[in-house]
């Protein structure tokens, strides 16, 4: 099931980040790093915003539409109603603050037009492909996550190429501009699809009061969580101006943003499978069903990060515009640590706390991370420059997740797939030491040629761990023989 599951959700993991990322290196050339600070700035802010005012209700449907029947679901029409006007009006508000301390000056109408607008519609385009996602529209699920991306990467393009003096006239309004257009083209199609009902009626208080207690935690803990990841960069602004913002993002982006795809390339199907099987009573299968979750997420991540690693200088030579490669270089491998433990802790070690309703000890966890991070993040500034910054970055998502799993399997009863682990573990390091023996790479031939080498040497490594699963699941496939 959770194979079947996650090949169907696949394209939707597949194009909307490998946008995402390419997008990252095309900016380079685009913008100079004062407007790659602006623009990635604005990423930040709306992920933020996202997590403020929308994340606690997404949060909710996820882990309880599916079991709602038509009573529930119509009372939870209500609220959501409520929730698309106050979460417009919140945005608005908040981003026109935000842009006040950034510029220094209150902004323009245009400006703050097109900011809401893009901040906005992403936002309804991650909710409601968790909406998608619990009514197993794939389709809808597909088109929320990847027209955006993918959409506002050619329409900026084209944008830019229309211009007379090319690429480097494209400003970062243009770039919010071009996926605030995808968005709402998304959105267009999504909504219908998904039959929404807006019903300003009064909301029905013991709903309400259910969804702050499971989501308000959950939201506050995600902007907690947000911080090391995302508010990196503005104590980066605050202690070193825009521009370094713009050339310590490419790295930083890059590796988070690797790690992520990776991840979502497994885990858009696993958690509903254990939340079925929670919803059924079985409670020590849906724990299993984790646990698995896990290992497969380690065998996307661990070899992911691995590879990025260590193919960083070639990468990042090739791909990046040459301001913004000596920082890269320096960034790059830590942001990479960092994506891969913050990829873990969240899709691994915090899913049998969704399942336990523990929100309130997330939150918690966050508190510590996030308290860690202020103070990491600062040293580091202060002592190594934006290396630093990444490094106490790193330290306090690493103790958050350290937390969490002993946690989840001393208090939470997660069974920790060991010998699964081992496996992962030995086929990552045999690629990681044949990678390591190559010769300087030179060329995108050469590295592409890396790329490969390593994930074949991986897969084979890996099957030949599994060697005797996969003569049973041969057998399972083909009786006959």
């Amino acid at each position: 099931m959770l194979i079947r599951q996650t090949v169907l959700y696949l394209p939707a993991q597949l194009l909307g980040p490998l946008a995402q990322l390419a997008a990252i290196v095309l900016w380079t050339h685009w913008l100079d790093p004062n407007e790659f600070g602006l623009f990635t700035l604005a990423l930040a802010t709306q992920e933020a915003v996202y997590l403020l005012f929308l994340a606690f209700w997404s949060y909710f449907l996820l882990r309880f539409l599916p079991g709602a029947d038509t009573a529930t679901r119509e009372r939870m029409d209500v609220i959501e109603s409520w929730v698309f006007f106050a979460n417009g009006a919140l945005q608005a508000a908040t981003l026109l603050v935000l842009l006040r301390y950034v510029a220094h000056e209150w902004p323009d109408a245009t400006l703050l037009l097109t900011l809401f607008v893009f901040a906005f519609t992403r936002s309804y385009c991650t909710h409601l492909a968790e909406r998608a996602k619990v009514a197993n529209a794939i389709g809808v699920y597909t088109a929320l996550q990847s027209v955006g991306p993918l959409g506002g990467l050619l329409i900026g393009w084209t944008w830019a190429s229309s211009m007379s003096n090319g690429p480097a006239q494209i400003g970062p309004t243009q770039v919010l501009a071009a996926y605030a257009i995808a968005q709402t083209l998304s959105l267009a199609f999504a909504v219908p699809s998904l039959r929404l009902k807006l019903h300003l009626h009064r909301p029905d208080a013991a709903l309400l009061r259910r969804i702050c207690l499971y989501g308000l935690p959950l939201a506050v803990s995600g902007v907690l969580a947000w911080v090391p990841g995302n508010g990196i960069r503005f104590v980066v602004e605050h202690g070193m101006g825009i521009a370094a913002v713009g050339l310590f993002s490419v790295g930083w982006t890059l590796g988070q943003r690797a790690c992520a795809f990776a991840a979502m390339l497994v885990t858009a199907a696993a958690f509903p499978i254990a939340l079925r099987l929670e919803a059924d009573g079985e409670k020590h299968r849906a724990l299993e069903q984790l646990a698995l979750n896990g290992a497969l997420l380690c065998a996307i991540l661990l070899p992911t990060a691995a590879g990025l690693i260590l193919l960083a200088d070639p990468l990042s030579r090739l791909a990046v515009s040459s301001p913004y490669v000596a920082t890269t270089l320096s960034i790059l491998p830590i942001a990479t640590l960092a994506g891969l433990v913050k990829n873990l802790r969240s899709h691994f070690a915090n899913q049998p706390f969704l399942l336990a309703q523990k929100t309130g000890w997330t939150l918690a966890i966050d508190a510590l991370e996030t308290g860690l991070f202020l103070v990491g993040a600062a040293i580091g500034l202060r002592t190594m420059g934006l290396a630093g910054a990444a490094w106490g970055a790193f330290a306090a998502v690493l103790i958050g997740a350290l937390v969490s799993f002993v946690i989840a399997v001393r208090k939470l009863d997660m069974p920790v797939p060991l010998a699964h682990l081992l496996r992962i573990v030995l086929a990552t390091a045999v690629m990681a030491a044949t990678l390591s023996v190559l010769p300087p790479l030179s060329g995108w031939a050469a590295l592409i040629g890396a790329v490969v080498l390593g994930g074949a040497v991986y897969a084979a490594t890996l099957a030949l761990c599994y060697r005797g699963h996969l003569g049973k699941l041969r057998g399972s496939l083909n009786p006959t023989s």
